[in-house]
């Protein structure tokens, strides 16, 4: 699985997330809470990546809008 360390800012605050990276559509240029990772601006966004993308497992994203789309899409079992 294809991981991004993303940085956004909510309420004024930095936070830190790994996201999952929604390698079906768009080319893997966006994660899955739908944030365009190579575009993000904290200027314009709020939001950046943190370096390059990189493999990893599922139990690693933090992000909680990434675990929500993850959890959806495991009920379909």
């Amino acid at each position: 699985m294809e991981l991004q360390k993303m940085r956004y800012k909510l309420d004024n605050k930095l936070y830190i997330f790994v996201c999952a990276v929604d390698s079906i559509s768009h080319g893997g240029e966006y994660t899955l809470c739908g944030n365009a990772i190579p575009d993000t601006t904290m200027k314009d966004d709020e939001s950046e990546h943190i370096g390059d993308s990189y493999n990893g497992k599922l139990k690693e994203v933090t992000c909680p809008n990434c675990m929500r789309f993850i959890k959806f899409i495991k009920e379909f079992n």
